[in-house]
């Protein structure tokens, strides 16, 4: 399914999205399954997605930030770094320490991410259209395509948390319920 998303990524204006919807369905396998068979999910996609999608941009960004994305997001806000985002305990101190530090990661993660898609995309596949209707900005092009991309992102992460509630409150149960 994950695939056959990506394949929409062949209009334009849909490249990111689709890589993104498409890491959320490889987050479902992890919500419905387990992180074991997530990965794998995520593997097979990307794979598939070198091989038959053709829009280089959505497969670079599926397989560098958006396909693992969401399995790392739920990953840090369990407790990895140490605490757990919803927990009621422990001082206010150290969950605002944990929500920043856990932001940094996703930044940091976002960012190198981003970066190392620009350099594929651009360098490697000398694709010039990424910056399309930013000329008017000149050679400050690529920084402000660098922060509407890290804008993008919050947005994205902050949407993940209710799409993640959903799924595990109304979608699941019915899915569940299906299956027996």
């Amino acid at each position: 399914m994950s695939t056959m998303v990506m394949f929409a990524g062949i209009i334009p204006s849909l490249n990111y999205i689709m890589s993104a919807i498409a890491g959320i369905i490889v987050w479902s396998v992890s919500g419905q399954i387990n992180a074991k068979w997530a990965l794998l999910t995520f593997a097979t996609t990307a794979l598939l997605s070198l091989f038959l999608v053709p829009e280089m941009e959505a497969k670079t960004f599926f397989i560098l930030i958006f396909g693992y994305y969401p399995l790392l997001r739920e990953w840090l806000h369990q407790g990895v770094l140490g605490g757990k985002s919803t927990s009621s305990g422990g001082s206010s101190r150290s969950s605002v320490w944990h929500f920043c530090l856990r932001f940094f990661v996703k930044m940091l993660v976002f960012n190198v991410a981003a970066v190392i898609s620009y350099m594929i995309v651009v360098g490697i596949f000398g694709i010039g259209d990424v910056l399309d209707g930013l000329e008017d900005f000149g050679e400050n092009a690529v920084y402000v395509f660098w922060v509407m991309g890290n804008v993008a992102f919050i947005l994205y992460d902050f949407a993940l948390g209710y799409v993640f509630y959903a799924f595990l409150s109304w979608v699941k149960p019915v899915i569940n319920r299906l299956i027996r």
